[in-house]
């Protein structure tokens, strides 16, 4: 338990000690082909994000702008920008512990979301079912809030950050909101980027 305490690759160790040689190039390769995967995830997403928040007049509109592929170009750049500043930041482990705490808690508002969606509009077509709703969505909210828990309470440190971060951006949030109210009202327009296949 000590050498695994003092190990950078814990799992990849315990799997040397379990299976030998072997077991750890297998954890390895098993965390190269997952590593790969997270960041398409990644690529897919965050432009993504960046796009519905343009198209919804919260950042500026130029970055709904999407080329001849389909691709959220703009917000692509400024997401992978965003990504190369953090990485070259050099607190590479200080953003692992938050995104790990962040991400869990995006994934249980989802699911959260779900159960609050199917009371406000239970009419409302939904083109695929969940398999198993309302227990399955049920067992991942806790097991995911579970996790959450244990998170916080294992990092409290960058938990408070993540908490604080997210809570000084909410200003800044509602601030946005009353702009675009605003303009909405007064009928001013607020030009969009055009598609590129436009």
């Amino acid at each position: 338990m000590g050498r695994l305490a003092a190990s950078q690759m814990p799992l990849a160790d315990a799997a040397a000690i379990i299976f030998g040689a072997h077991g750890r190039v297998a954890i390895l390769l098993l965390s190269l082909i997952t590593v790969v995967s997270s960041l398409n995830v990644g690529l897919l997403i965050m432009p993504r994000i960046l796009f519905a928040m343009a198209r919804d007049r919260m950042i500026p509109g130029w970055i709904t702008s999407v080329n001849a592929g389909g691709t959220p170009a703009y917000a692509l750049l400024l997401s992978t920008a965003a990504a190369v500043a953090l990485v070259l930041s050099g607190s590479f482990l200080t953003l692992i512990a938050i995104s790990a705490i962040l991400f869990v808690a995006v994934y249980l508002s989802g699911f959260i979301s779900l159960f609050v969606l199917r009371v406000r509009e239970p009419d409302l077509h939904r083109p695929f079912k969940m398999w198993g709703y309302p227990w399955t969505n049920l067992g991942i909210c806790l097991g995911a809030g579970a996790f959450l828990i244990a998170a916080v309470v294992a990092d409290l440190k960058h938990a408070l950050f993540t908490v604080i971060t997210i809570a000084l951006t909410y200003p800044l949030y509602l601030l946005v909101k009353a702009r675009r109210r605003a303009q909405d009202a007064s009928g001013t327009p607020i030009p969009l980027a055009l598609d590129a296949e436009e």
